[in-house]
């Protein structure tokens, strides 16, 4: 939900997230929440002025009660460097706040439930977000790191369902303190339980469109750089196009590779591009050896 619109920035608030505002509301934790959000607040603005710093156009922020994201005009998904110091900004924002106040209340200049409270929300915001799961940062860092390794949309679809698995964890927590009549803590159990499952699917659904774009986008660097990095992927003649556009890569451009002899046909070598072309004419389970 857009709640404003400053400089052209849409700042969106997702709605868990003002359900957790009102579960420490009822429980009369009004300053606490009021601290969470200003803190949310300046961890986005750490992704936000790491995203112009690398020369990105920031169309809109959106605010989830752990934190948040920042939402650019370009793709930031699969580029190691940019998306990995995007990712890890904000968390290092609530530790370098956590480690300042902890310093001030060793000396004595800081003391009180406001500075305890201060520095625990900060470690939370930060342990938190480095769990790594999508769509938390340190699932986004763990993606841009392996996604060379392992295809870009294989890693989202493998860290969005661990998300989801963190979510059912949450959960069972949940579940358990109300087996146990402590309430403190339930609501929030439930409601990140049910934005990982609500994340992880929507992460899922659209790996491959994202994919996609990134495509468009190494052929405009290619064009504009004059060269780009490759690889060389060999499959069979009977293997589905939909297996070989997942095991390709942001940052490297592929050459499929198709072995020759008796058993395979007659060798061949297509683009990723006329891989992809072919997926979207022919459907994702049409067979290779057929291009």
């Amino acid at each position: 939900m857009e709640i404003a619109r400053v400089q052209g920035i849409s700042i969106m608030v997702h709605p868990t997230f003002w359900l957790v505002l009102l579960a420490y509301g009822v429980l009369g934790m009004i300053t606490q929440a009021l601290l969470i959000f200003l803190l949310v607040m300046g961890h986005e603005l750490a992704h936000l002025l790491t995203a112009k710093a690398y020369g990105f156009r920031v169309i809109g922020l959106e605010l989830y009660p752990f934190g948040g994201a920042a939402l650019c005009e370009d793709l930031f998904e699969g580029r190691k460097l940019e998306e990995s110091m995007m990712a890890a900004a904000g968390p290092v924002f609530n530790l370098i706040l956590l480690f300042g106040a902890q310093t001030l209340r060793w000396e004595g200049i800081w003391m009180g439930p406001l500075s305890e409270d201060f520095v625990q929300i900060n470690f939370w915001l930060a342990v938190f977000n480095l769990v790594p799961v999508l769509p938390l940062d340190g699932g986004r860092v763990v993606r841009a790191i392996f996604s060379d390794t392992f295809g870009f949309v294989q890693t989202t679809k493998g860290l969005a369902r661990a998300g989801q698995a963190f979510g059912t964890i949450l959960g069972i927590i949940g579940l358990a303190l109300l087996g146990r009549g402590a309430y403190d803590g339930i609501a929030i159990c439930f409601l990140l339980a049910g934005f990982f499952w609500v994340s992880g699917h929507k992460e899922i659904a659209s790996a491959r469109l994202t994919f996609l774009r990134q495509i468009t986008r190494k052929k405009e660097e290619l064009l504009h750089k004059g060269l780009m990095k490759s690889k060389s992927i060999t499959v069979t003649a009977d293997v589905p196009l939909i297996r070989v556009v997942e095991g390709l890569t942001p940052d490297r451009y592929a050459l499929i590779h198709l072995p020759g002899g008796e058993a395979f046909g007659i060798e061949r070598t297509l683009t990723e591009t006329q891989v992809v072309e072919g997926m979207l004419k022919k459907g994702i389970q049409f067979p290779i050896g057929k291009l």
